[in-house]
């Protein structure tokens, strides 16, 4: 996962380089807003391998759940990068729009095309590199890398149309504008489910997709299980989710609980993906474990 990563951070400095150019000689203002973007993503890759770095050494006394939540905050700021990005340019590609005016001057569809053609290759090689992780291995930071890269390859695609058009219509100086606006929109779309994510997990919120009830329902299930009650699920980060509950068993020896125990934590994660779950077990009061016969 790592190598992936660092992978793609050197493609987006690519990415960056050739934007940064294309936008200078270009002069359009689309291309200037996807530039910038860019470095909210390099900024967004640095994060994200320095958290997954931080991840990987495991839990330590002060921090003993790891420092997955690392990779949370990651993911927020990833976030507010992006958002950040797309108000200030969608403000600007709105001026314009009002006003009647370009950028910076007359756009060049020509280089505009020369740096869009080159990114969209580069940005759907790094998607394809990150899309290639398993989804198991997947954290709200990495999945916020991904959401970016995905997001990169349409705005690119809006960046070749823009460019083909003004070549085509040269007159058609607004273009280059709204496709800014559009860009911009993008970018504030695509903060909002990670905002909602990285909350989630905060909040210790039981995960989407998760519902407590069925939890408590599959438990029952388990042989020699009675009851469960007060059950809390939640997440350190969206690949480790964690639970803890109060199990009511008959009256049994220590080995038969212990096999209770291990059978209810493997219903958890193979019908949950719940990878750490506590269940504290309880006698049940009502009910006495049968005894054998004398002989």
């Amino acid at each position: 996962m790592l190598r992936g990563l660092r992978m793609a951070t050197a493609l987006a400095l690519v990415v960056l380089v050739i934007e940064a150019v294309g936008a200078f000689l270009s002069r359009s203002l689309s291309l200037t807003v996807d530039a910038v973007h860019n470095v909210p993503d390099v900024l967004a890759f640095a994060l994200s391998l320095g958290a997954l770095s931080a991840t990987a050494k495991g839990s330590t006394e002060s921090f003993t759940f790891g420092t997955h939540r690392f990779e949370v905050f990651a993911g927020l700021l990833n976030a507010a990068l992006v958002l950040g990005t797309g108000l200030a340019f969608g403000y600007g590609a709105v001026v314009s729009l009002r006003s009647g005016t370009t950028f910076a001057g007359a756009v060049d569809p020509v280089w505009l095309l020369v740096a869009a053609i080159p990114t969209l290759g580069l940005r759907g090689l790094s998607l394809s590199i990150l899309g290639r992780l398993p989804s198991r291995v997947r954290d709200l930071n990495l999945s916020a890398v991904l959401v970016h890269m995905a997001s990169d390859v349409a705005i690119t695609s809006a960046l070749l149309v823009t460019g083909v058009t003004l070549l085509v219509r040269p007159a058609w100086a607004w273009v280059d504008a709204v496709a800014a606006l559009a860009i911009a929109v993008i970018l504030g779309v695509e903060s909002l489910p990670l905002f909602r994510d990285g909350w989630d997990v905060l909040t210790e919120r039981t995960p989407r997709g998760l519902s407590v009830e069925a939890i408590s329902a599959s438990a029952r299930d388990v042989d020699g299980v009675r009851g469960i009650h007060d059950v809390h699920v939640w997440s350190v980060c969206p690949s480790l989710v964690c639970m803890t509950a109060h199990v009511t068993v008959d009256e049994m020896p220590l080995r038969e609980a212990m096999d209770v125990t291990r059978s209810l934590r493997r219903k958890m994660e193979q019908e949950y993906g719940i990878l750490h779950a506590t269940f504290e077990l309880e006698a049940d009061s009502h009910s006495e474990r049968p005894r054998s016969a004398p002989t």
